[in-house]
């Protein structure tokens, strides 16, 4: 028979698996959503850079038909990821920010949020 002080002890192991699974899940999401977005025509990091360099540029929404279809929802990813992590995980933090850079992520705001101005907030 357990003490009490272990039987608290074995259920953070398995809510640690649940946490690790749904974080396992969000990034296979997440490389699905990169996948399909590259399929899309015109569809590239370099591509995204450009788009949001001119939202940042505008203050605002791109104009019709400079828009890159999957580039909205690549920074949305990498915005929640961020939001999720914080800085209670240096490494998952880094790694989504990298992947911000790599596409140049600029939200919508005013003015447009850049992946410094959102690194640099409390999360």
């Amino acid at each position: 028979k357990l003490f009490p002080a272990q039987r608290r002890e074995r259920n953070p192991p398995v809510l640690a698996s649940f946490a690790a699974m749904a974080i396992f899940l969000r990034l296979l999401a997440f490389a699905a959503m990169l996948a399909s977005a590259a399929a899309g025509a015109g569809f590239s990091s370099e591509a995204c850079t450009e788009m949001f360099a001119t939202m940042k540029k505008l203050g605002g929404p791109v104009p019709p038909g400079e828009g890159v279809a999957g580039c909205i929802e690549v920074c949305s990813m990498v915005k929640e990821f961020k939001d999720y992590w914080g800085t209670s995980h240096i490494e998952m933090s880094e790694f989504v920010c990298a992947k911000g850079k790599l596409y140049g992520c600029v939200w919508a705001g005013a003015p447009p949020k850049t992946l410094a101005a959102s690194v640099a907030e409390p999360t």
